[in-house]
């Protein structure tokens, strides 16, 4: 019967990303901007990022804006298969995959009855946020399972084997060499280390973590300066995000990817009071927690804090497995409580179905989406040189169909970029597309004022709670 329910969660989760990986999550701009160097490195050895040529110092040389673990992963995917998104996002979709079995794996070994773990394999499998944010083409996924697979190594059974600890650093150290938020997840691990192989074992940790961030810095060196200016960028751009939004903004930010997100909010408050609840009552009755309790409230508040200050969407995916555990947890309890574990999983397989209902039975996404894709090119008919700041993104449909158009990426507004290293660039364009007036960079605004545009501008015809509600604006020069 475990095996069944095993296999029948996995087949669910492999159907919806077979009936949705073309068209759906819809192609964002990260896409684009971590597909290029990957395509970089598979066709001639080198990291460089040829869509924001131009734009950022040293881009068209050398990729330092983020460290470089998932463009070798999805640059060895595109060195095998065809350097196609599908490609990448396949690759991601395994990823996810190999990630949830290895949180169904970790929860087994914390005495996780088998059916508590698939409840929580299932809530991970099955959410509709990991199909928006986990199976696109960035790096949410690989983060995830190098810090799944750290704590598989911190919680091996042979403790005699301090290489275990080694290889839980330097899983670690993939993790935040994938995206920098992994590092905020390094407690965790480092509580398992402990418990598991002791305070000795400690050095070893750190010995394996320092090894991949020394390659990377050994990578960096030559062109620090490069390094200041792209990774800088982001950091001041994260700063001011932080500094900008409220915590209504946080909020929206975080339930931004849920189905049914206001009943998910209700639950996942529901479920963190009655964990602390069930908390307070296990230490008052026995003056201490058991491990996996312990485990399960310095990773979600580490998430949570990771959250709080990142102020992305894309992060959100990091709190699927905490909650997860968390529902685990309170299905192993038997009481009236553990039926919100039931009422979860129940609620994301909703959220799943009505998804597809909207984008498949109530409209033809991919029809809807192949035909904007078509207004989109007729009017760039005569278009030589394009800047894109679209969602959905049309840079695969473009290059496929338009391989003499020179294509561009956008720059946030927010990096503090000085505009001299790009102005020209922006001006060398004959066409802009936008999919939001107020996030066009100034120096373009600027350049748009000043010379005359003919502008297009339409809405993609779904309902308002689709994935492709989005404007686009096009100008092209008359």
């Amino acid at each position: 019967m475990a095996y069944a329910s095993f296999l029948i969660i996995s087949a669910l989760f492999f159907f919806q990303v077979w009936i949705n990986l073309d068209v759906f999550p819809v192609v964002w701009p990260d896409e684009v901007l971590f597909f290029s160097p990957s395509l970089s490195l598979a066709r001639g050895g080198h990291l460089q990022t040829e869509v924001l040529k131009g734009l950022i110092p040293g881009m068209e040389s050398k990729t330092l804006w983020m460290p470089p673990v998932y463009f070798l992963f999805s640059g060895l995917s595109l060195s095998i298969f065809p350097d196609t998104l599908t490609t990448v996002r396949l690759a991601n979709v395994f990823i996810v995959y190999l990630t949830a079995v290895g949180f169904y794996i970790l929860l087994r070994r914390e005495s996780i009855s088998p059916i508590a773990s698939q409840i929580a394999f299932a809530s991970v499998l099955w959410e509709p946020l990991l199909f928006r944010f986990g199976t696109a083409a960035r790096m949410e996924g690989l983060t995830a399972f190098f810090f799944i697979l750290s704590l598989l190594f911190a919680t091996n059974r042979d403790k005699s084997k301090v290489y275990f600890v080694f290889l839980a650093g330097v899983s670690l150290s993939l993790s935040s060499l994938s995206h920098p938020i992994g590092a905020s997840f390094g407690l965790v691990t480092a509580f398992l280390v402990w418990k598991n192989f002791g305070l000795k074992s400690i050095p070893w940790f750190f010995l394996g973590g320092m090894l991949p961030i020394l390659c990377w810095l050994y990578y960096i060196h030559p062109n620090w300066n490069w390094f200041e200016i792209q990774f800088g960028a982001q950091l001041t751009r994260k700063r001011n995000l932080l500094g900008n939004f409220t915590l209504i903004d946080k909020v929206k930010v975080f339930s931004f990817g849920f189905g049914f997100a206001k009943l998910r909010l209700i639950l996942i408050l529901t479920e963190i009071i009655l964990l602390i609840s069930l908390s307070y009552q296990s230490w008052k009755n026995s003056g201490k927690l058991n491990q996996k309790w312990i485990l399960f409230w310095i990773w979600i508040l580490s998430v949570l804090v990771s959250l709080y200050t990142s102020s992305e969407g894309w992060y959100v995916f990091h709190i699927l497995f905490p909650l997860a555990f968390g529902m685990a947890l309170l299905y192993e309890n038997k009481r009236f409580d553990s039926k919100l574990a039931i009422l979860g999983v129940l609620l994301s397989l909703s959220s799943l179905l009505y998804t597809n209902h909207i984008h498949w039975f109530q409209t033809d996404s991919k029809k809807i989406l192949e035909s904007h894709f078509q207004n989109l090119e007729m009017s760039l008919a005569h278009s030589k040189s394009v800047y894109l700041q679209a969602l959905p993104d049309p840079y695969f449909d473009l290059r496929n169909k338009r391989p003499d158009l020179d294509i561009l990426e956008f720059i946030p507004g927010e990096l503090d970029i000085p505009s001299e290293s790009y102005i020209k660039t922006i001006q060398s364009r004959d066409s802009f597309v936008f999919y939001d007036d107020q996030l066009m960079n100034s120096v373009i605004k600027d350049f748009l004022k000043k010379s005359s545009w003919k502008k297009e501008e339409w809405e993609i015809p779904v309902p308002g709670n689709h994935w492709l509600h989005y404007k686009t604006i096009v100008y092209t020069k008359k």
